[in-house]
Order: structure tokens, then sequence, then C-alpha cells
């Protein structure tokens, strides 16, 4: 699957789907300028997603290896199946 597959969607979509793989928006801290970012228990990485309209696909295929999840799990999130 390649990044092609990615949605073009406004970063608060993103993040709602990486929250339904078990991710929490850390509400206390900011990222530089506007991003959104999200923890995980038991993660070293957080995820930095910008609170954009529209977020390239390199960015959230990026965040998709970092959160260690596939492409397909993804999907599967972002759609809500």
């Amino acid at each position: 699957m390649g990044q092609s597959n990615l949605p073009l969607a406004s970063g608060d979509a993103h993040a709602s789907a990486f929250e339904r793989l078990g991710w929490i928006r850390d509400h206390k801290r900011r990222g530089r300028g506007k991003h959104l970012l999200l923890t995980k228990p038991g993660m070293r990485a957080t995820l930095s997603i910008p609170d954009d309209r529209e977020v390239k696909r390199t960015i959230i295929a990026a965040q998709i290896k970092l959160a260690c999840v596939t492409e397909e799990q993804y999907l599967k999130a972002f759609y809500g199946k």
C-alpha cells in the first residue's frame, strides 16, 4: 500500500483516527505552532499532527510509522470500520 491511499483530511480528523487506535490527545502540551500532540502509554513516541485543514500524506505516513501500526489498521480506524 502506498501513500496515495491515505486520505487528504484535516489534522483533527487524522488525530481522531489515532485516538481510535489508543492514542490520547495531550491537551496540556501544545506542539510548536499549531500542532496536535498525541501520546500513548507504553510508547516512547509522541505523534505531532499539524492542525491544518488538509495534512500532507507524507506527514501522516510518517506518523503511522511512529505509531507502529500498518496503513490498513490506520485506514480502518480513520473510516471507522
